[in-house]
């Protein structure tokens, strides 16, 4: 057992020794610094676009109305420039699905036109996403101040702990693709250099008749697209925190994205002789696997072509990053997804690692 832990140990040394050499050169290269800058900007960018921004002037709301009130119109412009549109569901429960993308869901009291047309001020009982919760005082009061300005007299709007937190059916944002894109893009960008680069300077020759074995050297390329990944993947939950309901999950899927991707663009490294090619590849991969991962969980897409995306490992990544999302993680899906995730991982690597035998030949 000792020598089984001892023979261990020191693969992960090898692997650990060659991966720091590769990160250590990266690093010291102008064009792998530059591009880690773009990918950090990337990450900041989509966050950017996820949040509410100060020009974002549309505040769509679902309304469950229990007394059938005269505040249910379709489109309702304030002097501001501030637009309401209001999307009406048959109970709460059909509300908090129907807010999705949508910033407020507002139950209506049945005697709400009674209380306005008294001069009294009635109180909207508000209800905002589980990423919002850190705001709900603030937004408690801008609320209450343009539902005042809609209707001309003071109006309240209470949001308390009134937290949504999606069904793993229900999107509320792109965050789960984000993080898929933003990993696959920083991936593909900086990890198959590091094969065509051994190739290059027929350093992979040397290694390979070192001590150190066809997987280890996969194991170290591994490790330096890993150092790549975390950069940008601890950016992007720092800030996404509050988007996240099973952080065990998240890191889960984050793993799994990270190690797919690696896996993927070490196997183009190794398979595709220069850097041109590379680029003229980069294009339709990126394609194949963003596009229906984004896809996949359209409710219009054809049966055929929903089962067919499904089957893809970044659309089962997307899959276990939005159940990490959301109010739960149904148990039959998620060993699905897993299992797909895995298994495309174990083929890609076990291509890199015979193609590096082969040039051991």
């Amino acid at each position: 057992m000792n020598t089984t832990l001892e023979k261990l140990t020191d693969s992960l040394y090898i692997a650990w020794v060659i991966g720091s050499k590769d990160i250590v050169d990266a690093l010291k290269n102008k064009n792998t610094r530059t591009n880690i800058i773009l990918i950090m900007g990337m990450v900041v960018f989509f966050y950017w676009a996820s949040t509410l921004r100060p020009f974002d002037k549309r505040i769509d709301t679902a309304v469950y109305d229990e007394g059938h009130s005269s505040l249910t119109v379709g489109t309702a412009e304030l002097a501001d420039g501030y637009t309401f549109r209001f999307y009406e569901a048959a109970s709460i429960q059909e509300m908090e699905r129907m807010m999705g993308y949508k910033q407020l869901g507002v139950v209506i009291p049945a005697d709400f036109d009674q209380t306005l047309a008294s001069g009294g001020e009635p109180t909207l009982t508000g209800y905002v996403l589980w990423v919002h919760r850190a705001r709900a005082a603030e937004l408690e009061v801008k609320y209450s101040r343009k539902f005042t300005e809609l209707l001309g007299q003071p109006v309240r709007v209470e949001i308390g702990e009134n937290f949504v937190i999606p069904s793993p059916d229900v999107e509320t944002s792109g965050v789960h693709f984000h993080i898929l894109f933003a990993t696959l893009f920083v991936v593909i960008t900086l990890v198959p250099a590091l094969m065509l680069e051994e190739k290059r300077t027929k350093t992979l020759d040397a290694l390979l008749v070192s001590p150190a074995s066809a997987g280890q050297v996969v194991l170290s390329k591994a490790l330096a697209g890993l150092f790549y990944v975390l950069l940008g993947g601890g950016l992007f939950f720092a800030l996404h925190w509050a988007n996240v309901t099973n952080w065990g999950l998240a890191l889960l899927a984050f793993l799994g994205c990270a190690m797919f991707s690696i896996g993927l663009a070490l196997a183009l490294g190794s398979f595709i002789q220069s850097q041109q090619h590379m680029v003229i590849w980069m294009l339709p991969v990126m394609f194949v696997l963003i596009i229906p991962a984004f896809f996949s969980q359209e409710p219009n897409l054809a049966p055929g072509l929903k089962a067919v995306f499904s089957w893809l490992p970044t659309s089962a990544l997307v899959r276990i990053f939005q159940f990490s999302m959301s109010s739960s993680a149904p148990l039959d899906q998620l060993l699905i997804n897993l299992a797909i995730a895995l298994v495309s991982t174990a083929l890609v690597f076990a291509a890199v690692i015979w193609k590096v035998r082969q040039a051991d030949r």
